[in-house]
């Protein structure tokens, strides 16, 4: 009896182990990454004319224990480059290239 139980305690363990032991399901995983590559949307086109393009830039990192500057200067300088933006297409609107 005690070889019984053992033998069957065994087979159960290697019944419940052999899912873990098989690789990963590629097929899923390829399609995984097709349907993702799918979503990719392509980048939305701004509007302006393409020298006030460079304009448009990355503010600091205001917030958190490695912050390089303050949210009242990003404020400051969001500020700034929206007068500057709105500028360079007030002047291409006049002359007339877009």
């Amino acid at each position: 009896m005690k070889k019984f139980v053992s033998m069957l305690i065994g087979t159960v363990a290697l019944a419940v182990a052999f899912p873990a032991l098989a690789g990963p399901d590629w097929s899923v995983i390829e399609q995984a990454r097709k349907d993702k590559r799918a979503q990719v949307t392509p980048p939305v086109a701004l509007s302006g004319p393409r020298g006030c393009m460079a304009l448009l830039v990355a503010l600091p990192l205001d917030h958190g224990p490695r912050a390089q500057t303050t949210p009242d200067q990003n404020r400051v300088r969001r500020e700034r480059l929206a007068a500057e933006y709105k500028a360079c297409v007030d002047a291409a609107a006049k002359s007339g290239t877009q």
